[in-house]
């Protein structure tokens, strides 16, 4: 079962919640509670939808989409949108709607480029999609850095006992979470 396979590893969905709460990152794999799938998750999954928005930026040929990876060197694994290219990578995160909070999805993004890079090789460009909005970002140390730094705060939160403080902000009323949150 692919969900036993990598429960172990750091995944991208981590890295989002981390980023957004890391209290989410907790409840998650501590209390094992998962939110359910929702309209806006299938409909960016929609493949008509995804070959509309690679047309329009301009991602390199051949396109694979929703690309399973995992690096156990790293203990990490994720489910990347879209990967385009070959020998050099541009990485794509979709969402079909327009957020107004985003740094958590560009988080993803950045883990995706570094899983990316990691097992397929170089990755020089990614794009995080919010609807009809485009933002390109380059794969750089710094990015890598970034990366890095999350994946080990996601492992503090994941192998504690205690859960994390929340971010508490405006978000929290629109958090699905929000019911199991200890810091509530």
């Amino acid at each position: 079962m692919l969900v036993a396979t990598v429960r172990n590893y750091v995944t991208s969905a981590d890295v989002k919640e981390y980023v957004y709460c890391p209290a989410i990152v907790w409840i998650r794999h501590v209390l094992n509670v998962e939110e359910p799938q929702d309209f806006n998750m299938a409909f960016g999954r929609s493949k008509s939808y995804r070959l509309d928005v690679l047309e329009r930026v301009g991602v390199r040929k051949p396109w694979s989409f929703e690309v399973f990876l995992r690096n156990p060197s790293k203990g990490i694994a994720g489910v990347v949108d879209v990967v385009g290219g070959s020998g050099r990578f541009e990485v794509v995160e979709l969402k079909a709607f327009r957020r107004r909070s985003f740094s958590h999805f560009k988080s993803q993004l950045m883990f995706h480029a570094y899983l990316v890079s990691t097992t397929m090789g170089p990755v020089t460009r990614a794009y995080l999609v919010l609807d009809d909005r485009v933002r390109a970002y380059v794969v750089n140390e710094t990015a890598t850095r970034d990366v890095e730094r999350i994946i080990e705060g996601v492992r503090r939160v994941r192998e504690s006992e205690r859960p994390p403080r929340a971010s508490r902000s405006w978000k929290c009323r629109l958090c699905w979470y929000r019911r199991y949150c200890p810091s509530a």
